[in-house]
């Protein structure tokens, strides 16, 4: 897999003077691996250090002025450090912002509960004329910021571990879903990096007991979208399971199964994600295990909701 942060700032170099766009990073020059972009478009570049707030501000001022501008940061910081301005200013004015929140999930498991971001879905949600995230590969990443510069409006792209070792789904793994004409006992809807998992696990259940269980990524998780996104699944499967490194009561799952009630549809919702208690000062692979959001934990959970 290539590190997803340039495939992101690669996308940005290309359409920057087109697009006329600026990059306002937080003392996150380096963690966001932005030394290419500030190399060729130093004009275009602004760091304004370790102050969210102040970000949030100039990034509304460019944006005012026609600009679109990335913000780019530790997600947690850049969400709840200056999470006024985001919802007032930036939200609530439809200002043109696009906010690469980094490290998202569990990966900072071992950096204390400052740094864990386990529920920017169910905050972000609420807030108004959002576009929200989630993409699970380096193509869905491409799509999810071209869809972002036509958006006349805030949008956030929720990156989990962009690193080339991490688990976001490698170009040549394709989906298959010639399963749709197989089984409806049970689909996987996933986002970020759990879509991979999930896929790892689906094929393991195939190929031992010749399952089909069709994987479907759910990369945009604004409210609309997802209520379109998931009406065709909702109803077609007897379960569902959705997967996401995110608070299991909060997240997209918690939303699903809300759609589903309401329109009391045929499925059952199954919600596998971070859940209770929350140790702190673990490994990233440790948190996976622990919350079963590895492969092996999805196979689990799987099996428990097909009783085999």
């Amino acid at each position: 897999m290539r590190d997803l942060r340039d495939i992101i700032n690669n996308y940005i170099i290309l359409n920057a003077e087109i697009a006329d766009i600026y990059v306002v990073a937080v003392d996150s020059a380096i963690s966001s691996n932005l030394h290419v972009f500030k190399s060729r478009l130093g004009h275009r570049f602004i760091d304004v250090g370790v102050a969210e707030q102040n970000a949030f501000d100039v990034a509304s001022g460019l944006a005012r002025e026609g600009a679109t501008v990335f913000v780019f940061g530790i997600s947690t910081f850049l969400l709840y450090r200056a999470y006024e301005q985001f919802r007032s200013i930036i939200c609530e004015n439809k200002l043109k912002v696009i906010f690469v929140g980094l490290w998202c999930g569990l990966y900072y498991s071992d950096q204390g509960y400052t740094h864990l971001q386990i529920d920017d879905i169910n905050v972000t949600r609420s807030l108004p004329n959002l576009n929200i995230y989630s993409p699970y590969s380096a193509p869905s990443a491409e799509c999810c910021l071209e869809d972002a510069l036509e958006y006349m409006g805030p949008s956030y792209l929720r990156i989990e571990n962009p690193l080339p070792d991490g688990d976001y789904l490698d170009d040549y793994m394709a989906f298959d879903h010639s399963t749709l004409n197989g089984s409806k006992a049970l689909a996987i809807l996933a986002t970020g990096q759990s879509v991979k998992r999930s896929l790892l696990a689906s094929k393991n259940i195939n190929s031992t007991l010749k399952l089909d269980i069709p994987v479907y990524p759910l990369s945009n998780l604004d409210v609309k979208r997802l209520q379109s996104q998931t009406q065709a699944y909702l109803g077609s499967y007897q379960h569902l399971l959705i997967v996401e490194e995110h608070l299991a009561f909060c997240g997209v799952g918690a939303y699903i199964g809300f759609l589903s009630a309401a329109r009391q549809s045929g499925s059952r919702i199954h919600c596998l994600g971070v859940g209770d208690p929350i140790v702190r000062n673990q490994t990233y692979d440790r948190a996976l295990e622990f919350h079963t959001l590895n492969t092996p934990g999805i196979i689990k959970k799987c099996f428990e909701i097909l009783e085999v």
